[in-house]
């Protein structure tokens, strides 16, 4: 208690504020052990182990494809790859006119409503006659445009 006595002289700590102190030192001390437990330095032998989820993710992918019946894409790879990348799209690859959901998906700014809105305004007004006809699609504006205009296959005009 000599140590804390010191403390308040020096600094002008108050008995409170040094009440204060060694909490936040015991709460930092027991921080740093419970870490250092969940670490490699509480497992036995010091090795941590590892986990992979690659089997119950494929398991996963697979009766999720079941369950919605998408029979010809169950040996497709994924859109997105196990990083979180998604797939290279290459310059003119996406026809407007004819593009699934899950291929309009891949433009970007485009997510699942995006893709639903295009193929809606696809289904009531007919094909694209142009890329600009994209601007007719709520939310798409001339920025959007312009991202996804490389991707899109070039339309009559």
């Amino acid at each position: 208690m000599r140590f804390l006595t010191d403390l308040q002289h020096r600094f002008g700590f108050t008995e409170n504020e040094i009440r204060v102190i060694l909490f936040l030192t015991v709460a930092l001390l027991a921080g740093v052990g419970i870490r250092w437990l969940r670490s490699d330095g509480g497992a036995p032998g010091g090795i941590r182990p590892v986990f992979d989820y690659s089997r119950s993710d494929s398991e996963f992918i697979a009766l999720s494809r079941a369950v919605i019946g998408d029979t010809a894409a169950a040996d497709a790879p994924p859109l997105r790859s196990p990083r979180g990348k998604q797939p290279q799209l290459t310059a003119g690859g996406i026809n407007i006119n004819t593009a699934t959901k899950q291929q309009l998906v891949l433009l970007p700014g485009i997510g699942d409503s995006y893709a639903e809105r295009i193929i809606l305004y696809r289904d009531e007004n007919g094909s694209f006659t142009t890329v600009d006809g994209l601007l007719n699609v709520k939310g798409i504006g001339p920025k959007k445009l312009e991202k996804m205009r490389r991707f899109i296959t070039p339309l009559p005009h």
